[in-house]
């Protein structure tokens, strides 16, 4: 862990080809055989060189009073915090800050000029979340769920977001946090369609048994087939089956 510690303080630096030739071959060899410091290099990377790259367009006067207000809403969140943190360390902090602004600028940017047309700003909390609902780290996207629960809104494009999660995520962690999330929006038709479609195809028996639970809640009566289906299945466990026997008769 110390090895790996010393080496992920000097990535900025690997980065910037700022150290003599042992040294970056040192860190590059560690990362080949180290998949946290090779997955925190990617990271690294991703930010290091994707903020150089990106190119915003140029916003209006009154667009650019509007990001200058967001910007220093941003820098006082950031001073309530007191971080301590060695030298070589603190671009860390600096790059997400930058990261953070960007992808709130970038949305506001693209809600207001898309398609050449004018359109609503897009909320930047909203815009967050959907960033993070993106990103590489399972606990990132749970805590955008759970920062959406924490936030009053239907947004439509938050609530498409989670059925993605729930549909395709590939951890059951994130797939059972979204069902969670979606359950205060089960009487959306397009919600529905979605836990039946996700009871018709996960094989976890936490999210089966969520997906029972708030279907039978609303008495959704096109759950019954596939509820039908788990109980003819030997490889569903018996606590599944007996949690679809306790529900049915609420569905039929």
């Amino acid at each position: 862990m110390k090895q790996c510690e010393n080496i992920q303080d000097q990535m900025a630096d690997f980065l910037d080809e700022a150290l003599n030739e042992q040294e970056m071959k040192q860190i590059q060899e560690h990362i080949d055989g180290c998949q946290d410091c090779n997955q925190e290099m990617e990271e690294m990377k991703a930010l290091f060189f994707g903020l150089s790259e990106d190119e915003l367009e140029q916003p209006s006067a009154s667009l650019r009073m509007n990001f200058e207000q967001m910007l220093e809403e941003e820098k006082a969140k950031q001073e309530t915090k007191v971080i301590s943190l060695q030298e070589r360390t603190s671009w860390k902090s600096y790059i997400r800050v930058a990261a953070s602004i960007l992808i709130v600028v970038s949305a506001f940017l693209i809600g207001k000029y898309s398609d050449g047309e004018t359109k609503p700003s897009i909320n930047p909390e909203v815009a967050s979340i959907l960033a993070k609902m993106e990103d590489d780290s399972a606990s990132q996207r749970i805590a955008a769920m759970n920062r959406f629960e924490e936030i009053n809104t239907t947004d439509s494009k938050i609530i498409q977001a989670l059925i993605d999660r729930l549909l395709y995520d590939e951890k059951a962690s994130v797939r059972l946090a979204a069902v969670e999330a979606l359950a205060k929006f089960s009487s959306l038709e397009m919600v529905k369609q979605a836990m039946i479609k996700s009871l018709e195809s996960d094989q976890d028996p936490a999210i089966q048994i969520e997906l029972i639970q708030t279907l039978a809640k609303i008495q959704e009566k096109r759950a019954l087939p596939p509820m039908k289906r788990l109980l003819e299945n030997e490889d569903v466990p018996e606590y599944v089956k007996k949690e679809i026997q306790i529900n049915m008769a609420s569905v039929s």
